[in-house]
């Protein structure tokens, strides 16, 4: 039997080294558990769809840390070419749209900003230009504000008071 898909042979070869590996018990099931750690999924995720405990789990992806990796990198990879594809179509779409002023007419700002925007703000991005630093500041008081408002309402409050006077009666 000959198996070209690397999980595959990963989870056949440890099934062989291991009979109470989960590659011996249910080799469909590793291969299906480490295609969604190749995929990404969480742990979480993993438990809801196969039941299995985050032990098994983790042992099954160190067990094949190494075709997980490598994986991993033909996602990204199969990832990168799609994007690379669809830039491709984008910019001859664009051309197409340059050509034709009836439809570039026809054609909604928004369709062409909001586009631009997002592939403006990936490429400084990836030129490392695009930095953004969010910071949160509370506009706290200072105690000599807070002892100034203090005493601002209390000579407010004193102002608007109607002053008593007790007298002692006494028979």
């Amino acid at each position: 039997m000959r198996i070209k898909d690397p999980l595959a042979m990963s989870v056949a070869v440890a099934a062989e080294k291991g009979r109470n590996y989960l590659e011996g018990r249910d080799p469909a099931m590793a291969a299906r558990v480490l295609d969604m750690l190749a995929d990404g999924n969480s742990f979480k995720e993993i438990r809801k769809e196969t039941g299995l405990d985050w032990e098994t789990v983790s042992r099954l992806k160190a067990r094949h840390s190494m075709v997980l990796e490598e994986r991993r990198k033909q996602l990204a990879q199969d990832a990168l070419d799609v994007a690379e594809g669809l830039r491709l179509l984008q910019k001859e779409k664009m051309r197409m749209l340059a050509e034709d002023p009836e439809q570039l007419a026809r054609t909604n700002i928004r369709d062409l900003a909001i586009p631009w925007g997002i592939a403006n703000d990936k490429f400084m991005a990836a030129m490392g230009e695009n930095k953004v630093t969010i910071e949160h500041k509370t506009a706290a008081p200072s105690l000599e504000d807070a002892m100034k408002a203090i005493e601002e309402a209390r000579a407010k409050l004193k102002a608007s008071s109607v002053e008593v006077i007790t007298k002692d009666v006494t028979p």
